[in-house]
């Protein structure tokens, strides 16, 4: 068992969470893609996206982190997962995609727990 990940962000960021994720855990991140959204490019993406979540998924789900809730990236993703066994949680951060690696031999809904937890457990205010 092992959830494919898909990550779809603006820019570069997906890619860049990716690399920073492998370099951290020290290994290549089999079964986590990363997806640049332009809106430019991507404004008939649905198609793009359903063919990386079919990439990602290896039969045990996918879980597809995007970046900003209502932008155009997650709602295409939320029109492209109706036919599939994937959740999307917005809002990705490396904590969180870390965290999702670190359990992704787990059920997609156990993953998808710890994903949001180590991405909220990351974020902190410190100030003087």
């Amino acid at each position: 068992m092992s959830i494919g990940i898909l990550i779809i962000t603006h820019g570069g960021t997906a890619r860049s969470l990716v690399a920073e994720a492998s370099f951290i855990l020290g290994e290549e991140l089999g079964s986590v893609y990363a997806m640049e959204f332009n809106r430019i490019e991507n404004l008939t993406g649905a198609e793009q996206i359903q063919s990386h979540v079919k990439q990602a998924d290896s039969g045990d789900g996918v879980l597809v982190l995007t970046d900003l809730m209502g932008a155009s990236p997650a709602n295409m993703v939320f029109e492209a997962l109706e036919d599939y066994h994937a959740v999307m949680v917005t809002g990705v951060n490396l904590a969180m995609l870390i965290r999702a690696c670190n359990y992704r031999h787990q059920t997609l809904e156990l993953v998808v727990q710890k994903a949001v937890e180590g991405g909220k457990r990351a974020v902190k205010i410190f100030q003087k």
